[in-house]
């Protein structure tokens, strides 16, 4: 018997495949050939993860402190867990993260791992040396959708390409007066990766000073990123970078602890203009303690740190309050984790797009 899909156009199928979830596209594969092609290009691939993220508003997230690990929902006040997952990597501390890809580590910091938890895909990479104290980063060069691994340890930086297989070695070559990314506002050394570059916030030894720093994952450099200009006073310390509604924010509480700021840049490695997201009332907490997660709709979901207790809260603006969310079986759990259901896994060298693929992706 024919193909019943053989009757529909290409365009109208790979519509179709797009909506569905990774395991279900990793069983389709066995459909056939032409399926089977359809969902291993590349480039179906990264449209995959753009329908992903749209699709779920960029709230969904792993817990990784409860085993197996919870992929959980954040609604209005409401956590829903919608399945869990295994892995043997359940020890292994999450360095950062992009495209529905996790970069771990275990405690020699000389043996890391790529690991995509929809797919259960996984690939080891073993570095030089130890490195507890550099800084993080996963990439993908827009230009290239090469993956990237970065590690920036004092005044050298290893980048591993997935396309070559191999680590290099560089010189950080940008002007700075401070020893590296080993020190950092917090204790947080996890890159922020948005629009395929990584970003760190860094200060001086006494915190007095803060730059914002990316790597570019096209010329393999790291450089400077102007702050917005009521962050940029050098007496400014409690300053943080997040990822929200998939641009790349910085957020700070000045001299009013009260207040807490959230600006956003433009989208894109090359845009450098800032202007302010949401500026959060009643704040009632150290800065430390707060780390925005996602919104739902015009609320922002903040995780609430502490040393005896950790909770979610929901911020009201029209209201300019928190609220609690509602008591669920996931329980305490360290820093989420965002997850982005996707069948990406950085080891294949995409074929050159044809110009049909180009513009199905615009």
């Amino acid at each position: 018997m024919a193909d019943s899909t053989s009757y529909l156009p290409p365009e109208i199928i790979e519509n179709i495949l797009l909506r569905l979830p990774a395991k279900s596209l990793l069983r389709f594969k066995a459909v056939s050939k032409s399926w089977n092609t359809v969902i291993a290009d590349p480039v179906f691939v990264q449209n995959h993860i753009r329908q992903s993220k749209h699709s779920n508003s960029d709230n969904l997230f792993l817990c990784p402190n409860t085993y197996p690990i919870p992929v959980v929902k954040l609604g209005d006040k409401k956590i829903q867990t919608l399945q869990r997952i295994e892995s043997r990597y359940a020890r292994w501390p999450e360095l950062c993260f992009c495209d529905g890809v996790i970069l771990l580590t275990d405690t020699t910091y000389m043996r890391f791992a790529l690991w995509n938890p929809s797919t259960r895909t996984s690939k080891n990479l073993w570095h030089k040396y130890s490195c507890p104290d550099a800084a993080f980063g996963l990439c993908r060069d827009p230009a290239t959708d090469d993956f990237k691994v970065v590690i920036a340890d004092l005044d050298y930086y290893s980048v591993y390409s997935c396309w070559n297989k191999s680590w290099i070695m560089l010189k950080k070559k940008y002007d700075t007066k401070y020893t590296g990314l080993g020190v950092k506002i917090g204790n947080n050394n996890m890159g922020v990766c948005v629009d395929g570059a990584s970003y760190w916030l860094w200060s001086n030894d006494n915190a007095t000073q803060i730059e914002l720093v990316y790597f570019d994952p096209r010329d393999d450099e790291f450089k400077n990123l102007h702050m917005p200009e009521n962050i940029a006073d050098a007496n400014q310390k409690f300053t943080y970078a997040v990822e929200l509604k998939g641009c790349l924010c910085v957020y700070y509480n000045g001299m009013d602890e009260s207040r807490i700021q959230i600006w956003t840049k433009e989208k894109g490695i090359d845009g450098h203009s800032w202007k302010v997201l949401i500026t959060v009332e009643n704040v009632g907490m150290s800065i430390w303690a707060f780390q925005p997660l996602c919104f739902v709709g015009d609320k922002i979901v903040v995780w609430k740190r502490g040393l005896l207790r950790r909770v979610l809260l929901v911020y009201i603006p029209s209201e300019k309050r928190f609220e609690e969310f509602e008591k669920n079986t996931v329980g305490i759990f360290d820093y989420p984790i965002p997850y982005i259901d996707s069948i990406f896994f950085p080891t294949e060298k995409p074929r050159p797009k044809t110009k049909r693929e180009r513009k199905f992706l615009q």
